[in-house]
């Protein structure tokens, strides 16, 4: 008998847990089955394919400097005559319902978004007049000295006919038409 061989039997892996049995949901064909210790496939969902067409406002359509500065001066009297808390409660209201501030309202200007044409919504316009406008540009103006804000004046004479808040949001000025 050789003692340097030893019998051994054969090693065995223990078993790998089953995962349970897959279920069926109405209409949604079997539950797919998944190895324990796998996260589940992520399997993209079939979608219809829908054309996208982009039509960006004219640049016919949108408001030069003139109509934005007498809109910022009406902006500025109704400010004056409400001591600022009128002002700032109605143009809360102007935003949602005709995505102007009160001055761009009188005038018959809204703003819209540049690319489909569309109205901004309140939350926007909040970004586009509160975030980017007063805060960013604010800083940008203390930063280089009011040469943001020379910038975001003289922008408005473009081919584009938006400031520099407009380019930021992605926004243009026209006309209301309804």
């Amino acid at each position: 008998m050789d003692l340097n061989k030893t019998s051994e039997a054969p090693a065995q892996t223990p078993a790998a847990p089953t995962a349970p049995a897959p279920t069926q949901a109405p209409g949604f064909g079997p539950a797919p089955v998944v190895p324990a210790g796998h996260a589940a496939p992520v399997a993209p969902v079939p979608m219809a394919s829908y054309a996208v067409y982009v039509q960006t406002v004219p640049k016919e359509l949108r408001v030069g400097a003139g109509a934005r500065f007498v809109a910022y001066l009406l902006n500025l009297l109704l400010m004056v005559v409400t001591l600022g808390i009128g002002w700032l409660i109605w143009a809360m209201i102007t935003w949602s319902s005709d995505s102007a501030n009160p001055g761009q309202k009188l005038m018959g200007l809204s703003v819209v978004k540049k690319d489909t044409g569309v109205r901004l919504t309140w939350g926007e316009l909040f970004v586009r007049n509160f975030l980017l406008a007063g805060v960013v540009l604010g800083f940008l103006s203390a930063i280089t000295l009011t040469i943001a804000a020379w910038v975001n004046l003289f922008k408005i004479f473009g081919s584009e006919k938006q400031n520099l808040v407009d380019s930021m949001a992605g926004s243009v000025v026209v006309r209301r038409t309804v």
